[in-house]
């Protein structure tokens, strides 16, 4: 160990254990599992969103499980040495399934299902006067039949349409889902989607609201009664691009006494009506002792107000059913709910963009989120699931920029949603859950943009496409590994934009090959690695990898560690001021390895494994509340477990 004092000078960023717990969520509140909540099927069953895994202790690298002892083989080099300048790059022993394109890559489109009604995109809904309060003004929203003439020229607006900025779904809540779409069951326009508790989910005396959160950063420019559309808040989102949208979120709660006031004040249109909704409205708010389970409590309130600055998952509000447009069509003659268990009680949620063609008067434009614009009837519930097929663009992200246990053919089809957004490739892990391919990963803004990924390829697709890219002047930077079904590696890898180091990039070595490739590279070469990967195909491991020139100070590498060695090592290594960059676990049935490399440290950072899917959220939550950026991951034991880098 005496040549790493002259590490010592870095700063020495100690990296410790810390106890992280879960972010709080309202009581209320069934909290589902923030990366799976955006791509499992939405249905209106009373069965949607269940089975999210419960908390349970993590194990952190400094107290991993002990997987069995094994040889440990420790590679490692000198902390200084010299460029070289005679090696041009080349794959080593290049000995075949799921190809994912660059990242140029748009969006993927295509026909509507037979399943979905056929779109129509000017079948939206009204045209309506809301109060900017920040402008201090009345702006005018309105579907794309106030601006197109025609269905085919709207279609073709609609069809331009890419989102520049991620919109996520504005609830946390595991039981709810989308009931109402762009066009009613009557064939009349809507223009939104409503979204409200699966019936499994209220009943006497429970409440049937469930926490609204911002579905994207922004500025909130309306927070105010509107006697139709009950308690309003409307956000304005600015792309990177400076691209705007809005969103709206309607018939939300304001405390029970406030919202109970207010809807005895409405005004009636004419009252000798008996159906006029605000009529009945105004019956609902006078029936004796108002129920809370329908109303709400006082400290259901907005949780913002005109001029605030919102981060996208936000809590905004807490659904409800106020103003005559939110209950009314839920209500007898004589003001009761015709649902004593709801009230109607749901969020009216709505995305605009600035209107094509403000000569007409309009503002804002109504858009469907989902892109699908089809009506609401349960015949259609297929067309909001991730991978539905739509002529249009989904505005709803299909996962979180930073995702796990994905299924692979979702991050594929949805390659353009974060690409096209400016956002880069972090990590990305490829790993198995029974006989299908899930995925773990991060984009992330302030990448280099210019970057290739392939996903899954062969042994000879790595070499084909190493080639390819080795031509325009790209070299591997993350190599994750996971078999096929019979067995055989499938190779995920990262490319970046090469400088002027030279490297060498090695795939499918034995323990003796590699060991050779060291001893040319390192011990004689000066060079160090960048990546290190070990796995098995037909029980015997293998190694790739990329040796890198460009050498900034020493590092360590081991490999074929059990864990109770690799925390000792992790502790050491860790002490003498080195940072892990990789913590590859070795897979091998039921008797998992662990290897890691390390570099001089000159950043904070965690390093995690052996988490469970929630242990992992939590820990991500956690930390980039902190201002940590997911660094590397990677998924194993059939999906179950992770191990991660975060850092800052």
């Amino acid at each position: 160990m005496k040549h790493l004092c002259s590490l010592l000078w870095l700063a020495a960023l100690l990296c410790t254990i810390p106890m992280i717990t879960k972010a709080q969520v309202p009581p209320e509140e069934n909290d589902a599992n923030l990366s799976e909540l955006l791509y499992r099927p939405i249905k209106p069953t009373a069965k949607v969103m269940e089975g999210v895994e419960p908390s349970i202790q993590q194990r952190p690298v400094a107290n991993p499980a002990i997987r069995g002892n094994v040889n440990v083989r420790a590679l490692k080099a000198a902390p200084k040495w010299n460029r070289i300048s005679d090696n041009n790059g080349q794959m080593i022993s290049a000995d075949n399934l799921h190809l994912l394109p660059p990242n140029k890559v748009t969006v993927m489109k295509g026909n509507a299902p037979s399943f979905c009604t056929t779109p129509t995109v000017t079948i939206g809904c009204c045209g309506y006067s809301i109060k900017d309060q920040v402008a201090n003004k009345s702006l005018f929203y309105a579907s794309p039949a106030s601006i197109f003439n025609n269905e085919a020229d709207a279609r073709t607006f609609a069809e331009s349409l890419t989102p520049k900025l991620p919109f996520f779904m504005p609830f946390k809540n595991n039981k709810v889902y989308p009931a109402g779409a762009w066009i009613y069951d009557s064939g009349s326009g809507h223009g939104s989607v409503d979204f409200l508790k699966t019936s499994d989910a209220y009943g006497p005396g429970i409440d049937p609201s469930f926490g609204v959160y911002a579905s994207a950063s922004g500025k909130v420019v309306t927070a105010m009664w509107d006697p139709f559309f009950g308690n309003v808040v409307i956000i304005e989102h600015t792309a990177a691009d400076g691209t705007r949208y809005r969103t709206g979120y309607f018939h939300l709660r304001d405390g029970f006494d406030h919202d109970l006031q207010n809807a005895k004040n409405t005004p009636v249109s004419d009252p000798s009506n008996k159906d006029a909704r605000d009529t009945k409205y105004k019956k609902f708010a006078n029936l004796p002792n108002p129920s809370k389970q329908l109303w709400g409590t006082n400290d259901q309130k907005l949780k913002v107000k005109a001029g605030d600055m919102v981060a996208a998952g936000q809590q905004i509000a807490w659904a409800g059913n106020t103003g005559f447009g939110g209950a009314g069509w839920g209500l007898n003659q004589d003001g009761t709910p015709s649902d004593p268990n709801t009230g109607n009680n749901h969020l009216h949620f709505m995305l605009w963009i600035k209107s094509p063609n403000p000569a007409t008067g309009v503002d804002w434009m109504e858009v469907d989120a989902y892109g699908v614009y089809a009506k609401s009837d349960n015949s259609n519930s297929d067309c909001y699931e991730v991978g539905a097929n739509s002529a249009f663009n989904r505005f709803f992200a299909p996962f979180y920029p930073s995702f796990h246990n994905v299924p692979v053919e979702h991050v594929i089809r949805y390659w353009g949603y974060y690409t096209s957004m400016g956002m880069g490739l972090q990590t990305l892990s490829v790993h198995k859950s029974g006989s299908k391919y899930l995925a773990s990963g991060s984009f992330q803004y302030g990448l280099p943009s210019q970057w290739y990924c392939r996903i899954n390829m062969t042994s000879a697709q790595y070499q084909q496409y190493f080639d390819e890219y080795y031509g325009k002047g790209y070299i591997p930077r993350q190599i994750s590994v996971t078999n096929d079904n019979s067995g055989n590696p499938l190779f995920t890898v990262i490319w970046k934009l090469r400088g002027g180091e030279n490297f060498a990039a090695v795939h499918n070595l034995t323990d003796d090959a590699y060991a050779a490739k060291w001893k040319a590279y390192v011990e004689q070469g000066k060079m160090r690695v960048t990546e290190h990967v070990v796995y098995y195909a037909g029980g015997k491991r293998y190694h790739a990898g990329v040796f890198g020139s460009s050498n900034p100070g020493g590092f360590y590498m081991y490999y074929g560690m059990n864990t109770s060695d690799f925390t000792k090592k992790f502790d050491e290594m860790n002490k003498a001021g080195l940072m892990t960059v990789n913590v590859n676990i070795e897979e091998n049935g039921s008797q998992n390895n662990v290897g890691g490399l390390w570099w001089p440290r000159n950043k904070a950072y965690y390093s995690y494994m052996n988490m469970s899917p929630a242990d992992y959220q939590a820990k991500f939550t956690d930390l980039t509340a902190q201002g940590y950026q997911l660094f590397r991951i990677q998924g194993y034991d059939n999906s179950s477990h992770f191990a991660a880098i975060w850092m800052k």
